[in-house]
């Protein structure tokens, strides 16, 4: 079960919040990054295909949602 992050109001985000934010974003980016690396040098096709299929996931998670 995925639970949600706290929110912040817009009111409320401060300088330094955006910023982690934005510092947990760039991890997020760099971990698929780092599992499409895993993906390509493998052995195994099985694994080959879960850490792509994660990447991807985390990337599309990742991505901006469009406006409502």
């Amino acid at each position: 079960m995925t639970t949600q992050p706290h929110r912040i109001a817009l009111d409320d985000l401060t300088s330094d919040a955006l910023d982690a934010l934005y510092d947990r974003i760039d991890r997020a980016a760099g971990l698929a990054d780092r599992l499409e690396e895993f993906a390509e040098n493998a052995l195994r096709a099985d694994d080959r295909e879960l850490y792509a299929a994660i990447a991807t996931d985390l990337r599309t998670r990742l991505a901006p949602k469009p406006p409502a």
